[in-house]
């Protein structure tokens, strides 16, 4: 195992986090997301249920701090020199103050994440108590600052993606190619993952989706024992990931013919599809992109059957999801303009409970003369005949 990218790459990144600390006159940023951790080091590894944060002063090199068993896979993914590891008898959270002072020995404004899943509130709140500043009541909040700089990619990041989306494509197509006539959901959701690790993927941000008939009207249903039949859809979505760079795809195939809801919901989905990836380009916002969405959906006579956002961004994930949807989602709330170098999924779902669901998806990068699909099926929709 290597570093991802090379050290100049994490410098840059590093580089502009400092410049935004030192311009709000924060001494130090102690990050804790996994997603956090790896953009600005490198650092990955599946034993982030664990305690495990990066200290990044507003001046000089980051330390990561993380259980002195995992030391081994800081090292390998990144180029830091600093690397510092807590024994499992030890507070972490104490090992974390200890390192604070022992960089920034006059640290006195801190930068935390606050909405971080991995720095719960009682941990957020004692690292506060502790390493909170004499000229604020509270840290400085670091998650507006880290996502701004993570929904832009770099040309570096594109190529991962890119690699990413291209390992999605083949698990897809080995998944649609076992949705046969009285196969078991297991049995496309086996051949999904062999796909998907066969072609390139590491561990994923979540499972694959596979589910049939009326379950494929649940969100986030997967894979059973229930055997597919003729008419009825399958819906499958699945996200490769590579140097955890994601890349999603949703599909939905079917043997024979749809009828009645499923059928109107398959036109006003794949057509609602087509329109929103149009409006994924410069000039346009999230919340067009989404209203676009919903008005295809509305004119086909099926916006009863949509319940959510239209897409989210998407890059560096670790579970339990394998999106960015806190750094921009698709919805009513979200104006700002889309730019080049965003790479986000459109992903219009329609369903109806105890009759079935229909999806189709692309991730999309966003380019100087509108976007590009990344991810995609060449199968079907329709399956037979």
């Amino acid at each position: 195992m290597s570093p991802a990218f090379p050290a100049e790459e994490f410098g840059s990144r590093v580089d502009r986090l400092q410049a935004v600390l030192r311009q709000e006159g924060v001494d130090v940023a102690v990050v804790h997301t996994p997603e956090n951790v790896c953009y600005l080091s490198g650092h990955a590894t599946p034993g982030y249920y664990t305690y495990q944060c990066l200290v990044v002063p507003a001046t000089g090199e980051p330390a990561v701090l993380t259980r002195e068993t995992e030391t081994v896979n800081a090292r390998a993914t990144t180029h830091l020199q600093q690397i510092h590891g807590y024994p499992d008898a030890l507070d972490p959270l104490g090992a974390t103050v200890d390192l604070v002072r022992e960089l920034v020995p006059d640290a006195r404004i801190v930068g935390l994440e606050e909405n971080s899943w991995f720095l719960p509130p009682v941990a957020h709140a004692r690292l506060a108590a502790q390493l909170g500043g004499v000229k604020h009541d509270k840290p400085f909040a670091l998650d507006g600052v880290l996502a701004e700089l993570r929904v832009l990619k770099s040309d570096t990041e594109i190529a991962k993606i890119r690699a990413a989306a291209t390992v999605t494509n083949a698990g897809m197509l080995a998944a649609v190619e076992a949705v046969q006539v009285g196969a078991r959901e297991r049995d496309i959701a086996a051949a999904a993952f062999a796909g998907l690790v066969s072609y390139g993927s590491e561990y994923f941000g979540m499972e694959p989706f596979v589910a049939s008939g009326p379950r494929s009207g649940t969100i986030h249903a997967s894979w059973t024992d229930r055997v597919v039949a003729r008419d009825e859809p399958v819906l499958l979505e699945m996200a490769a990931s590579r140097d955890r760079y994601h890349a999603p795809l949703m599909h939905t195939v079917w043997h024979g013919r749809l009828t009645g809801d499923l059928a109107r919901m398959a036109e006003a989905c794949a057509a609602a599809r087509q329109a929103t990836v149009e409006m994924v380009r410069p000039g346009a916002t999230p919340a067009q992109a989404h209203e676009t969405c919903r008005r295809v959906i509305g004119d086909h006579g099926m916006l009863h059957t949509y319940r959510k956002r239209s897409g989210y961004s998407v890059g560096i994930a670790f579970a339990p999801d394998w999106g960015e949807g806190h750094l921009l989602s698709l919805k009513e709330t979200e104006h700002r303009e889309f730019q080049p170098r965003m790479v986000v999924h459109v992903v219009p779902t329609l369903r109806l409970e105890g009759v079935g669901g229909i999806g189709f998806s692309a991730t999309v990068l966003v380019t100087e003369q509108g976007n590009e699909i990344l991810t995609t099926c060449p199968v079907g929709p329709v399956l037979g005949s």
